[in-house]
C-alpha cells in the first residue's frame, strides 16, 4: 500500500529503491548529511542528519576511498547509500549505519539540495519477521546475509522497526517501506509477500500512520 495523501512521499516514490528479486532479503537507504570522521580512523566516525541526529557511522569500500582519496568536502552535506543496523535492546544507540555510496553532484545548486533531500531519510527493507510486541510496536525482521567470500559463513541479523503488524505476521516473509524519524526506522506500508508453506498463500497489506 502506498501513502498517497503526502506531497513529498509522492516525490520520494519516484526514487524508491525496490528489491530486485520476489524473496530478497534486503535492509538499504538513503540518507542526506555530513560525515565527521573520528580523530583516529577515518573510515569510522558520524553522519550528521538534517535534522541534527548524530548516527554512528562506519564508511564501506567505496565510500571510504573516495573520503581517503580527498574527494570529498566533509564540510557539505551529501545524499549517502546507507546500510541500517539497529543495536541490542540495551544498547544506547538505537540506529548505525554503514556509507556505502554517495551521490555526488557536480554543482550543489538549491533546487539539486532539494530534490536530494526529499529523496532522503527512505528505506527498504524485506525479511523474515521473528518478533513482534503488539503494545509498544516493535518489529523485529531477520536479514540474511550472504557471505562476501565462499569460504565465509552467511551472517544474519535481526534489524528493529517501529510499527503495528497483524498478529499473525510472525514467521512470514515481509516487504516494508520504512522512513527514519530521528533515530528510530518506521514503517510506513508493507506487504506479506510469503507465508509458511502450510499456510494457504495471499497476501496482506498494513500501513502505519506516524503523523498522529
Amino acid at each position: 500500500m502506498t501513502i498517497t495523501n503526502d506531497t513529498q512521499q509522492l516525490l520520494v516514490n519516484n526514487h524508491q529503491l525496490r528489491p530486485t528479486e520476489p524473496l530478497e532479503y534486503r535492509a538499504i537507504g538513503r540518507l542526506w548529511g555530513k560525515y565527521v570522521p573520528s580523530e583516529s580512523l577515518i573510515y569510522q566516525g558520524q553522519l550528521i542528519t538534517a535534522d541534527g541526529v548524530m548516527l554512528e557511522t562506519n564508511l564501506a569500500k567505496r565510500a571510504s576511498k573516495l573520503v581517503q582519496q580527498s574527494q570529498l568536502d566533509l564540510s557539505l552535506d551529501y545524499l549517502w547509500t546507507v546500510y541500517p543496523r539497529t543495536p541490542f535492546k540495551d544498547s544506547p544507540t538505537k540506529l548505525r549505519v554503514t556509507l556505502i555510496n554517495i551521490r555526488n553532484e557536480k554543482e550543489y545548486t538549491d533546487s539539486v539540495k532539494t530534490e536530494l533531500q526529499l529523496v532522503a531519510d527512505n528505506f527498504s527493507v524485506q525479511g523474515l519477521v521473528v518478533y513482534q510486541d503488539l503494545e509498544q510496536g516493535i518489529v523485529l525482521v531477520k536479514i540474511h546475509q550472504k557471505p562476501q567470500r565462499d569460504f565465509e559463513p552467511p551472517k544474519d541479523f535481526q534489524l528493529r522497526l517501529i510499527g503495528f503488524l497483524p498478529s499473525n505476521s510472525i514467521k512470514k516473509f515481509w516487504n516494508f517501506s520504512v522512513r527514519r524519524v530521528g533515530a528510530n526506522l518506521v514503517i510506513q506500508s508493507g506487504e506479506c509477500i510469503k507465508f509458511p508453506s502450510r499456510e494457504q498463500s495471499s497476501t496482506s497489506d498494513i500501513l502505519t500512520d506516524t503523523t498522529g
